[in-house]
């Protein structure tokens, strides 16, 4: 099961340093905000929703840049290849057996705050409370376009024991590339 985790992990890596304009978008308005230990960031430059693959095994990613200098950046992603289900609207958490869910928040090229569905696990299994459980809501998608909504605890490198960032109020609307 740790397969499509660590694919949900290097497509974001993949889709963070992408590089794309909104061009196109209506008065700039695909983006990506949050607020992340209660500080808010939008995250509006290259605001892009991809998905990969086809059938059982699909990766529908949502990221946006806050600053091409820093490498700032946020992305959200959800994985169909436990059931093999369409990612369709609706909610989507860490505790499912049915989808996958990840984010990632870089604060710089080399420092990221991430959380999967094995990272919840390895939380739960040590002994460390997860209080704020993965959660991303879907609220439109159609072949052009996904919009909804994201939540939920990140850890500093993937490390459950490590230093956490809560991520609150987090907001998307992005066209497909």
């Amino acid at each position: 099961m740790k397969k499509p985790f660590a694919l949900a992990i290097l497509l974001f890596s993949f889709f963070l340093s992408c590089k794309k304009s909104n061009s196109g978008s209506p008065s700039g308005s695909y983006h990506v905000t949050a607020s992340i230990a209660g500080s808010a960031k939008t995250f509006n430059l290259s605001t892009v929703a991809t998905t990969v693959g086809s059938g059982s095994n699909v990766n529908l990613g949502i990221t946006g840049i806050a600053s091409a200098t820093t490498g700032e950046s946020m992305g959200v992603a959800i994985t169909n290849t436990p059931s093999g289900k369409p990612i369709v609207a609706g909610t989507y958490t860490d505790t499912s057996s049915k989808f996958a869910v990840s984010m990632v928040y870089r604060m710089t090229t080399t420092v990221q705050y991430v959380n999967t569905n094995d990272i919840t696990n390895q939380a739960a299994n040590n002994g460390t409370p997860v209080v704020n459980h993965m959660k991303i809501v879907i609220t439109a998608i159609d072949a052009a376009t996904v919009k909804g909504t994201f939540s939920g605890d990140l850890y500093l490198n993937g490390d459950a024991t490590a230093a956490k960032k809560t991520v609150t109020s987090g907001d998307f609307y992005a066209k497909f590339q």
